[in-house]
């Protein structure tokens, strides 16, 4: 008992408020807390990250596993028909608010052709060729993702996008060193170490 508390007493001794030290256009910060719990935010551009977890120490290191569902970063919410001229694929919010500049790429018979989505959340294509599949890209996150199978009969294709999914940082038993009382971080290149001080 006496040993086991003795390492907990240690691990909460790096529980503090840690920020990146000589980053070169990236702001980051990481706070360990002293019930087991962290919190992680990375802003780089325009692209901001964050992650929520638990910590802890392990063999010399500290060890964070994020907790968040891992959904989807788009999923298709409907498709319907209607009078219009073009086809259009809808990207919103969860709560309903649409989504502008995500770039859109449908491939109908006629070839692929790439939108982006409007103030209204809306990227038109012309009704050519009857559209078969739609993927989406956020280049600020270097994400893609699709294809999703589309009903070539309809031409309004409604999707919901997952901001939080896109912008979660998911460590898995990611270790970071620990130096003197600094924490050294390699989850975004292993040749580009992070070096985090504490305030």
């Amino acid at each position: 008992m006496m040993l086991l508390s003795g390492v907990a007493m240690r691990a909460q001794d790096l529980a503090g408020h840690y920020v990146l030290r000589g980053g070169h256009e990236v702001g980051s910060e990481l706070l360990l807390k002293p019930d087991g719990r962290f919190e992680y935010m990375l802003a780089y551009g325009a692209a901001d990250y964050a992650a929520k977890g638990s910590w802890k120490r392990q063999e010399g290191a500290i060890v964070l596993n994020t907790q968040a569902p891992d959904l989807p970063p788009f999923r298709m919410l409907k498709s319907e028909s209607s009078k219009e001229e073009f086809s259009r694929v809808w990207v919103k919010a969860a709560n309903g608010q649409p989504v502008p500049h995500i770039r859109v790429a449908v491939k109908a018979e006629d070839g692929v052709k790439e939108g982006k989505t409007s103030n209204e959340g809306a990227a038109l294509f012309p009704r050519s060729g009857q559209v078969r599949e739609v993927r989406f890209s956020v280049p600020v996150y270097g994400l893609e993702a699709g294809p999703f199978r589309l009903d070539p009969a309809q031409n309004e294709y409604y999707f919901e996008i997952n901001g939080e999914s896109i912008t979660t940082v998911r460590f898995k038993e990611e270790k970071l060193a620990i130096d003197g009382k600094d924490l050294i971080l390699r989850f975004w290149g292993g040749d580009r170490p992070m070096r985090y001080e504490r305030q």
